[in-house]
């Protein structure tokens, strides 16, 4: 797999002389022996004291040739009086006796004659050692590091020309100084721990500054997977250059940040005041580009950098958020920009946070790894719609897999995890979770008031009656109901019953239900009323399939609804996710070449299999054979590796275990072709009225699809590569041929 860390690069030494700021050409890596152990444990952000810093610690100086001391970098717009600031640094006092101090002025472009003559009469002053530097280009990140580059001191402290610092800051920057530390001069009565935003204020080592620096300006030339530098990008985040420089210095060189108190108004303050949130006139993909870049930063990093840096991923997605509100037609650009970078710990809440008007309910939804909680996030990020998602904590019955949350964490503003007993259809375990998810509906509702739109999806009945439940409740919300599969029946076509209690969910639901002059239903069983009291109440129903609407129609206790339901029917097959999906988990997977590589993923079952494609080939001539290979990603390794084996076909069959879905969506993108298959439900079903989930998955990846389908299923009218009837070991082998042959042809250059 690729690293897609950004290079460090180490600055050449500084020269004795006077280093005007020139464009480096110099790109050795570093010393990897200077960068300090990325893991290692940060003390922490805190006032310091005198006494905490031993008057012989080491040198910061290392192989660099810097003197003790320190360097202050004033940073001056073109034609800004630098007199004042100037004046204040003539008066500092010192930390001790033969302290080396040295002031430079760095203009951001060629430097005023009275900037030219302020610092020559600093300098005939000969307290302070004092010259002025010209930065190649205009803006604050190239005066940055042209300071850097001409200072010849250990330490470099940055001031802007507006800055007045008061006579002990210098001291004490200095005294709290340490070759792994940020020092941030903070106002006695506001000594409060933070990352600071600008370097004005700042003291650095200088270097581990530089490379730091050097880090940040390789980071320019990679905007992201996929794509190339953005010039207009890059120069909008010139403003955020610091924000990423001390960021840097905190998450990826193990800097301490260390507070020192000083009296008066900080220098810097200013700059550190937060942005208004409307105002994102640096556009959205320049925060997005920031986003990634401090994601980056936080990868690897000790807990407590991590923390800070997160402090301003916060505060970017909250001025997101704000502007969201106000232009939530740049949603969707904010979308693509997830979905460019795989974001580790992306806070999607506080992207859509006050914006959800909508509910999904999903008793099974993202982090847990399950193929409806997958298809209903599919289904949240189609829709478009930003929601409050509820669902139940499956910690006990199934895995989680954060990855997934990427798929619809960009509309989701709450997760509202009930925690109630996991069961299929036990009544009183649905009634636990409609009840709790009221309670916490109710929560939400006291800020936002009621919502618009509900949205439920069952494979897991108790969606619908929650859904259900909250439409009674406000009878205005537009409710959509899903059923991903024939609720009351299932695979053999046979009645899933599950006993139903008492209920005033079921008492109000029939008082409703009269009201619209529809029968009530008389069943005591749960799949029953979970399939009735969406045919009634809902306002739109979606099915996958027009055969699967037919089939639930032809066993519905009342016959009645059928009317009703096709007036609100919807066919619509489950999403297939945008191409970006299929790389965000690459996959080392090792493919021979000169061979055809086919690939199937899933359970074997007795209504679903892949009994007529290992028959096949197993029957197949040995020259033929010898160019397929069957590769198999299943929960059933055990009990398939043994009936390889009888078959004499082991040395073809690759047998691996379930991969999760994002790295699933990686390696279908990877095969010759991708083998997907109906249910057999000719015995049972006029016509099959599944759709298997997995064609949505494959028919994004990119490669062939070869269905084993039923005459006149969903399946046989999907646009398929190749095609072969269930049950037919010859056609199976004709496509087994064909993929031998086409692979024979490549290899041969044909």
């Amino acid at each position: 797999m690729v690293n897609n860390r950004a290079t460090d690069r180490e600055e050449s030494p500084a020269n004795p002389g006077d280093r005007p700021w020139v464009a480096h050409s110099d790109n050795r890596p570093v010393d990897e022996s200077v960068v300090a152990d990325w893991t290692r444990a940060l003390r922490g952000a805190r006032p310091v004291e005198p006494s905490d810093v031993a008057p012989d610690a080491p040198s910061a100086t290392g192989g660099d040739g810097l003197s003790p001391g320190v360097t202050v970098v004033v940073r001056s717009g073109a034609g800004e009086d630098v007199t004042g600031c100037l004046d204040a640094l003539t008066g500092q006092e010192r930390a001790a006796d033969g302290e080396r101090r040295d002031v430079l002025v760095v203009v951001d472009g060629p430097a005023s004659p009275d900037v030219a003559e302020a610092v020559r009469r600093f300098a005939e002053d000969g307290r302070v050692a004092a010259r002025l530097v010209d930065s190649a280009r205009a803006g604050t990140l190239s005066a940055r590091d042209a300071g850097l580059a001409a200072a010849r001191t250990e330490f470099t402290c940055f001031l802007d020309a507006t800055d007045r610092p008061g006579p002990e800051f210098c001291a004490a920057v200095l005294t709290a100084a340490a070759p792994t530390v940020v020092v941030v001069a903070v106002d006695r009565a506001d000594a409060e721990a933070r990352l600071p935003t600008t370097v004005a204020g700042t003291l650095v080592p200088t270097g581990v500054a530089r490379r730091a620096a050097a880090r940040v300006r390789d980071a320019d030339t990679d905007t992201g997977p996929g794509t190339g530098p953005d010039t207009s990008t890059e120069t909008a985040l010139a403003a955020d250059a610091d924000t990423l420089f001390l960021a840097t210095l905190v998450a990826a060189y193990d800097c301490q940040l260390r507070l020192a108190p000083v009296t008066g108004p900080c220098p810097g303050a200013g700059h550190r005041q937060t942005v208004p949130q409307e105002d994102l006139t640096s556009g959205v993909t320049v925060r997005m580009e920031l986003l990634r870049r401090l994601d980056v930063l936080g990868r690897g990093a000790a807990p407590e950098a991590l923390a800070l840096v997160r402090s301003h991923v916060h505060t970017e997605v909250d001025r997101l958020n704000a502007h969201l509100r106000t232009h939530p037609d740049e949603h969707a650009e904010v979308v693509a920009a997830l979905d460019r970078h795989a974001f580790d710990d992306f806070p999607y809440d506080r992207l859509n946070r006050g914006r959800a008007r909508a509910l999904a309910v999903a008793y099974c939804f993202p982090p847990y790894n399950d193929a409806s909680a997958v298809v209903m996030a599919k289904r949240v990020r189609e829709r478009q719609d930003i929601v409050d998602a509820v669902f139940n904590a499956m910690d006990g019955n199934r895995e989680q897999d954060p990855s997934i949350r990427r798929i619809s964490g960009p509309y989701v503003e709450n997760e509202i995890a009930t925690d109630t007993p996991t069961y299929f259809s036990h009544w009183g375990a649905i009634e636990a979770y409609c009840t709790a998810g009221l309670e916490r509906i109710a929560e939400l509702e006291r800020r936002k008031g009621s919502y618009d739109r509900v949205y439920s999806r069952a494979m897991w009945p108790a969606s619908h009656f929650l859904a259900a439940a909250y439409k009674l409740h406000n009878p205005a919300t537009t409710w959509t109901a899903e059923f991903s599969d024939p609720a009351a029946r299932d695979v053999q076509g046979q009645p899933r019953v599950s006993p139903l209690g008492d209920s005033e969910l079921l008492t109000r639901a029939g008082e409703r239900i009269r009201e619209l002059g529809l029968p009530v239903l008389e069943s005591d069983n749960v799949l029953d009323w979970c399939e009735y009291l969406a045919y009634a109440l809902a306002d739109r129903l979606v099915f996958t399939n027009p055969n699967q609407l037919d089939y639930m129609l032809s066993y519905t206790p009342v016959p009645q609804i059928a009317a009703t339901v096709r007036e609100k029917a919807v066919i619509s097959p489950h999403p297939t996710l945008p191409p970006a999906f299929y790389a965000m988990a690459d996959q080392t997977y090792s493919l021979e070449p000169g061979v055809a590589h086919v690939g199937y993923f899933g359970n074997f079952y007795a209504t679903r299999g892949l009994g007529d494609v290992l028959t096949a080939l197993a029957g197949l001539d040995p020259a033929t054979r010898e160019r397929l290979r069957l590769h198999i990603f299943t929960g059933k390794a055990d009990a398939l590796r043994a009936h390889v084996a009888e078959l004499g076909i082991a040395e073809l069959v690759r047998i691996n275990p379930y991969v999760r879905y994002l790295a699933f969506l990686n390696l279908a993108s990877k095969f010759d072709c991708l083998v997907v298959n109906d249910a057999l439900t000719s015995d049972t079903h006029a016509r099959n009225p599944y759709l298997p989930s997995k064609w949505s998955d494959y028919a994004g990846s990119g490669r062939p699809v070869w269905g084993l389908v039923e005459e006149g299923s969903p399946m046989s009218t999907r646009p398929l590569d190749h095609l072969s009837p269930v049950g037919d070991v010859g056609a199976a082998q004709d496509v087994l041929r064909k993929l031998a042959a086409a692979a024979s042809e490549s290899r041969s250059g044909v």
